[in-house]
């Protein structure tokens, strides 16, 4: 972090307001959150054993199946382009409440999907920004239902989307500490950290 503000300049990933817990009411609501997240973080994690399972399967030789897994996410990003890459495009329209919530749930499901398939048929890359987009998407859904039903004390969907990134990547890397840190130098955003 310091190497890049160097470079780049001093701001973080994605340039956002800060947010300010509304009530200590909306705790319970955190808490949902991250059962959620961790349930979704174990959802995804399976897929990725799953695809992994059935291109074993596949009576192909290996250097044949990232072509097959490639075919599918190719298929996939034709209706949703924004599985393809890292993702901070899509995670900083959530973050800035850019998506509906059909788009959110969609991008979340297809992401995972896109996911399980290139790490289960033999690409490179791992799980921590995937699992960045997905608890983006995840936590812009949560906040916009949430906010939907609780105006009045909700701190904001782009504060539920932050909660998310977090949730779901603290899961999947089983560090949990190590991800608030992460989200916190990304977002510069000091009052969520309690909540996070």
């Amino acid at each position: 972090t310091a190497v890049s503000r160097i470079y780049f300049g001093d701001f973080p990933a994605f340039i956002i307001h800060e947010h300010i817990i509304q009530s200590f009411w909306e705790f319970p609501a955190f808490i949902l959150l991250g059962v959620v997240a961790g349930m979704v973080a174990m959802g995804f994690m399976k897929s990725i054993m799953l695809s992994s399972s059935v291109a074993n399967k596949l009576p192909v030789t290996d250097f044949v199946k990232p072509a097959i897994g490639g075919a599918m996410v190719g298929v996939l990003a034709i209706w949703f382009p924004a599985v393809l890459g890292i993702g901070y495009g899509s995670t900083e329209a959530a973050v800035m409440e850019s998506f509906s919530l059909g788009i959110l749930c969609s991008i979340c499901i297809v992401k995972i999907l896109a996911t399980a398939i290139s790490i289960g048929f033999g690409f490179g890359g791992g799980v921590f920004s995937p699992s960045l987009v997905i608890g983006a998407m995840l936590g812009g859904a949560y906040g916009t239902v949430f906010t939907n039903l609780f105006p009045e004390i909700s701190t904001g969907i782009g504060a539920y989307t932050i909660l998310g990134m977090g949730a779901v990547a603290a899961a999947v890397l089983g560090a949990p500490i190590s991800t608030v840190l992460v989200i916190f130098e990304m977002t510069s955003d000091y009052a969520l950290t309690l909540a996070l």
